[in-house]
């Protein structure tokens, strides 16, 4: 027992060092990025464990045991200050009498700080599951979401979150790890719509953010449905999605997205993006550096198929006709920024930045795997200078994905709600 023990220590001490390692080699950090993402969301856990760890030590005499524990606890605890404390972006943003603004039925149901042992999960909810907002004009698929409600007889706020699902434009669905998310907003009296969109190689990029508009119009048209105003519409998304929200909110009306040649108006009242791809040539670029071989050899060398198989647990590895392996993002969009600027351009949120945008919180990693969070920066601050209220959220030591894993008990995932409820409260 007091071996298992020990290893136990000595594994947590480890994990609670893991969020802080910043590894180089490209196939290290995928391996890494799932481990990094859970021991930042176990984070407490292995605090705790490590502090029994340690205290084992002390009681045997075993200094070895003892330092790891106190490490571990260490490294565990400081990860948990860094990812939750305060920071004065909402006063930046919005002026110093900002919790003022929020509206007196809404505070006390939101969080109280931005991290418990375990986040509470209210039940004065309604779902709906698989209401059809749309099809597919290609295919004449249905297209599909949730309505996450407040149950009937609660005061509702009229505000309404489409929130559009990450997946690199190519994976993901509706209903994936945001449920306990989804509850606390709807027992706040919002009304989410958690929807599904057409991916690639179904659809081009372009379609997808007409989808998005086509989820605005359909809650504007139904929002009498819902209590909700017309005017009180929220997009938030996360990494792809996070990037056609930007791109739908940034939009309004322009042509190129507008789904089936609608005129009424898409505007939303405002826009939260986790981890967002900004800036498509950019991301193309960084991409390519990563990667080299992976994208334009045939024969790549060992070390670059153990990165192609790596690649291939998330769908970024896409081969042409002929068998070759071609840039995930020149897939994506139909050829590469030398064939296709102009569509890169247009499909680029930071591109359409205007005094026209909605007010934006963006919420950023610092270790994010794929590279976006100088693209958010740039973004939040094209944004300041453009007079948009804006709102940056940088969380040290996180990682790509990081709100939908565990987040009931993860401190990062937690601060994230705490950020959003009151970025929703200040758009009632």
């Amino acid at each position: 027992m007091n071996t298992l023990l020990s290893i136990l220590t000595y594994l947590t001490a480890i994990n609670s060092a893991l969020p802080f390692l910043r590894p180089n080699h490209r196939l290290v950090a995928l391996v890494l990025w799932p481990f990094k993402l859970v021991a930042g969301a176990l984070s407490p856990i292995l605090a705790l464990m490590s502090i029994l760890g340690a205290l084992r030590g002390l009681r045997l005499r075993d200094g070895k045991l003892t330092g790891a524990g106190i490490i571990g606890a260490l490294l565990a605890g400081r990860y948990i200050h860094l990812v939750t404390r305060e920071h004065s972006a909402f006063a930046s943003a919005f002026g110093p009498d900002w919790p003022y603004r929020i509206p007196a039925n809404i505070k006390p149901l939101m969080l109280s700080r931005r991290w418990f042992p375990v986040m509470n999960i209210p039940e004065d909810y309604a779902w709906q599951p698989n209401i059809v907002y749309g099809q597919n004009p290609e295919t004449g698929e249905s297209l599909i979401a949730d309505i996450w409600q407040p149950r009937s007889g609660m005061q509702r706020t009229g505000l309404a979150v489409i929130y559009v699902h990450g997946g690199a434009w190519r994976l993901g669905e509706k209903d994936m790890g945001t449920r306990a998310f989804f509850k606390r907003l709807a027992s706040q009296g919002h009304v989410i719509m958690d929807i599904e969109y057409t991916i690639t190689p179904t659809t081009p990029l372009d379609w997808m953010v007409q989808d998005v508009k086509r989820a605005i119009l359909w809650m504007k048209k139904y929002a009498g449905n819902y209590g909700v105003s017309p005017q009180r519409i929220v997009l938030i998304g996360g990494s792809a999605g996070g990037h056609l929200s930007l791109l739908a909110a940034y939009t309004p009306n322009l042509p190129e997205f507008q789904p089936d040649d609608q005129d009424e108006e898409t505007a939303v009242r405002g826009v939260v993006a986790f981890y967002p791809p900004v800036d498509l040539r950019a991301l193309y670029d960084q991409t390519q550096v990563s990667y080299g071989q992976l994208f334009s050899s045939n024969r790549p060398s060992v070390a670059d198929r153990g990165n192609i198989a790596g690649m291939h647990l998330i769908g970024m590895a896409p081969r042409d006709e002929s068998g070759r392996y071609v840039p995930y993002l020149a897939h994506v969009v139909g050829g590469s920024p030398d064939e296709l600027p102009e569509a890169y351009r247009l499909l680029s949120p930071n591109t359409h930045i205007g005094p026209h945008c909605p007010p934006t919180l963006l919420l950023q990693g610092l270790d994010d795997f794929f590279q976006v969070a100088p693209g958010a920066r740039q973004l939040y601050e094209s944004l300041r200078r453009a007079g948009i209220t804006s709102i940056l959220v940088e969380y040290p030591h996180t990682q790509h994905a990081f709100d939908i894993i565990l987040p009931r008990v993860s401190p990062v995932a937690q601060s994230a709600v705490y950020d959003v409820e009151r970025f929703l409260a200040l758009m009632v």
